[in-house]
């Protein structure tokens, strides 16, 4: 069954009595985003307004409100239907994030990862407006695998690939009432793409503790993979290379993880190769063609490697999914 846009659609509680506007606002985020609880750090809560639109694994918000703490309790992980990673990008004024033990503040144009599958909480303290956007859980750690190492951390809205994703997901949300099905389907690996350059994005040079540091390596090695799909030789050895690190480094860093180095970059083929067989551009590229761009030498290899991950030979899985859109 293919994708069926929904129409956009706007909640304001302004106009609603005074006593009942917070516990509103609250009842429609439960009903539209996820299970959360909120409190008014001020003595009134008068505007909140709340625009948002699907397109395949992620919704975006757009909100205007009033000064507001947000919590994700332990009971409310429970609630069905709430494995995302919610992504607030705060445009006026900073807010304070915490979760998985850290603590970071978005200023105006920062981007952030929150994982909805863990307790969280944020302060807005100031009037604000937000675009969010909510992806998917298994959409964004099949995109990112490295996703949960990047909760809580902030990606400077000054960087370049930031400002590139933040200026997308904007005029996405200023052209939503333009957006057919088709056209909103093949935004989605787009935006996704956009967003795991940013969040990939080398960390704060201020940073220096060993996690960051870390985790500055972890993003240089996911990015060098990303380059470099197409190359069949890609392994500990040339990464190595490429990024002045040890092979044993770079082989314990996974393994801490529970991975495997080959294992990551055969998901990333397999996942780039998904994309590449569904996107309308490519329909005239051969199965051995899109093989041969994610760095697979033998596509007899290929499709049993493809096969053993999605279930479908990459002919099923393409006329498959053609079909149902």
């Amino acid at each position: 069954m293919g994708f069926e846009l929904m129409q956009p659609q706007t909640i304001d509680v302004s106009d609603l009595p005074a006593g009942r506007r917070l516990g509103a606002w609250t009842d429609a985020l439960n009903e539209h985003w996820y299970a959360l609880d909120l409190t008014n750090p001020t003595n009134g809560f008068e505007n909140a307004r709340f625009g948002f639109f699907d397109i395949p694994g992620i919704r975006f918000g757009a909100i205007d409100s009033d000064p507001m703490n947000v919590f994700r309790r332990k009971e409310h992980l429970s609630d069905s239907g709430g494995d995302f990673y919610f992504l607030p990008i705060p445009l006026r004024d900073s807010i304070a994030l915490r979760q998985a033990g850290r603590e970071t503040e978005l200023q105006a144009g920062d981007l952030t990862v929150i994982a909805t599958a863990d307790t969280y909480q944020y302060q807005q303290a100031t009037a604000n407006s937000l675009i969010t956007l909510r992806v998917d859980g298994p959409t964004m750690r099949d995109r990112i695998p490295m996703i949960d190492d990047l909760v809580a951390q902030s990606c400077d809205g000054r960087a370049p690939l930031v400002r590139v994703f933040v200026d997308f997901a904007h005029s996405l949300i200023r052209q939503r009432d333009e957006l057919d099905p088709e056209s909103a389907g093949a935004m989605a690996p787009h935006l996704l793409d956009l967003l795991a350059l940013a969040l990939t994005a080398p960390v704060d040079a201020r940073k220096s503790n060993e996690s960051s540091v870390r985790l500055a390596h972890l993003r240089r090695i996911m990015r060098a993979i990303e380059n470099r799909l197409d190359d069949e030789a890609l392994g500990p050895g040339t990464l190595a290379a490429e990024l002045g690190l040890s092979e044993r480094y770079i082989q314990k860093m996974f393994a801490e993880r529970g991975e495997t180095l080959s294992g990551v970059i055969r998901a990333r083929r397999i996942a780039t190769a998904q994309r590449r067989l569904l996107d309308p551009t490519r329909r005239g590229l051969s199965i051995a063609s899109i093989a041969f761009s994610v760095g697979f030498s033998d596509p007899a290899h290929f499709s049993r490697a493809f096969r053993n991950v999605t279930g479908l030979s990459p002919s099923e899985y393409r006329s498959d999914r053609q079909m149902e859109a």
